[in-house]
């Protein structure tokens, strides 16, 4: 077993998720080359840990992996510690050398370190998330100056929202990741992944960084970015959507119609009639003086529908009854709370729960009544829901797209798509 695919081992065991399963036994290191050992340690990539309460047993030759019992110190008795055999009646306690229970970690604290020391830079690793994240400075390459960071757990379950929400990497340009596992779902578009058992080895007795290597990723990563745009374009019956050089296709939709007119328009305000005419209009191919007309009145915010409507929702008499119906409940409510009736209070919530959401449902913005077969309501709620449903398609497929769009879209009786910063795509 030669020296690089030791330093292989210690990476993958610091990708480990619980606490202790990444330390290396006295059994383990045993197997090791004479001098393997003291050279990790002297490199600080291995640190003394805690001493390990299981090991095999000696006792028999079933090699049972048994909890060891250490007396205590106070004890009259041998001190040494010792395991209770449970295979052979004849043997009993069978006594363990206490250098058996020492136990080698890694630290990734001072595996942060290390790699800051490598790359030649002065300032002390910023820890962002607890043994998970590390921040190291920027560094001076030739293909650039990124921001450098240590990420720990990148194909973790909760890699998603422990990276992807990090405030430090979304608003770090394009920051350099090293990571000693498998890098990231697609969440940290625009990060430069490197795997450290791709870049970190020995030479001569001492670690070393493949800087040479680290340029041919960078470079890599741009060139590819530089024929990489955002893209939202239909071909057939799929979307081919592409964001921060990540691409998804999504069979389609109404949503996704709407998103594209919007997408288009960045910044621009249209009235939900003139888009709902706009996406209908364009996806059945009318295009006569009376629509177009329409679509004139409707962007300068007038209603030209015939229909009318069937009166408000809920009407002044309904509305009363309603509210006076909420003051009562938190009435008893407040009672039931007082003679700790939890029953009782737990159904008066609930009641007050589907009132609220009834009287918010009748009533729009400003505390607007909204009308039965109210042409301008029932184009927004088309629109809000056909995008929320293309919404969550594109959340089930790229994250960092669907967080976008949902902080730059703006859904009412006015639809707009405002950027910002602005972002330029291919239509």
């Amino acid at each position: 077993m030669i020296l690089n695919d030791l330093l292989g081992h210690i990476l993958l065991r610091t990708e480990m998720m619980t606490a202790g399963s990444n330390a290396f036994t006295a059994d383990e290191v045993a197997g090791w080359p004479e001098g393997t050992l003291d050279f990790f340690v002297w490199q600080r990539l291995l640190s003394p840990g805690t001493p390990a309460q299981q090991v095999v047993c000696d006792g028999c030759e079933e090699g049972c992996f048994m909890p060891v019992e250490v007396p205590p110190a106070e004890t009259p008795l041998s001190t040494a510690p010792f395991i209770i055999c449970n295979q052979r009646d004849d043997i009993g306690r069978v006594r363990v050398d206490p250098d058996r229970l020492k136990r080698w970690g890694v630290d990734p604290v001072l595996l942060s370190r290390l790699i800051s020391k490598l790359l030649g830079l002065d300032q002390t690793p910023q820890e962002l998330v607890r043994r998970r994240l590390w921040f190291l400075g920027r560094a001076n390459l030739p293909g650039g100056s990124p921001e450098v960071f240590l990420a720990r757990g990148l194909s973790w379950t909760d890699a998603g929202e422990i990276f992807g929400h990090n405030r430090d990497l979304r608003e770090s340009s394009s920051p350099l990741i090293f990571a000693p596992g498998k890098s990231s779902n697609g969440f940290l578009p625009k990060a430069t992944l490197v795997s450290l058992d791709r870049l970190l080895s020995i030479r001569k007795d001492q670690l070393a960084l493949d800087l040479e290597a680290i340029n041919r990723v960078i470079a890599t990563k741009s060139k590819t970015e530089s024929f990489t745009g955002n893209v939202f374009q239909k071909t057939g019956q799929f979307w081919t959507i592409s964001y921060d050089g990540r691409t998804l296709r999504l069979k389609d939709s109404k949503g996704l119609q709407f998103l594209h007119f919007l997408l288009a328009h960045p910044g621009e305000e249209f009235h939900a009639q003139r888009l709902l005419a706009e996406v209908e209009g364009n996806a059945s191919g009318h295009g006569d003086t009376s629509t177009t007309m329409e679509r004139q009145f409707l962007n300068d915010g007038l209603n030209v529908s015939s229909l009318g409507d069937a009166g408000p929702v809920l009407d002044d008499q309904a509305r009363k009854a309603y509210k006076q119906r909420l003051d009562d409940l938190a009435a008893e409510l407040e009672e039931a709370r007082e003679f700790n009736e939890y029953e009782r209070a737990e159904r008066f919530e609930g009641e007050m729960e589907a009132l609220t959401k009834e009287l918010a449902a009748a009533y729009g913005l400003g505390g607007r009544p909204r009308k039965l077969a109210d042409p301008d309501e029932k184009a927004r709620k088309t629109i809000s829901k056909a995008i929320g449903r293309a919404l969550k398609h594109i959340k089930e497929n790229d994250e960092n797209l669907w967080r976008h769009l949902q902080n730059a879209l703006s859904l009412g009786l006015f639809p707009t798509y405002k950027p910002h910063p602005p972002v330029i795509w291919i239509i």
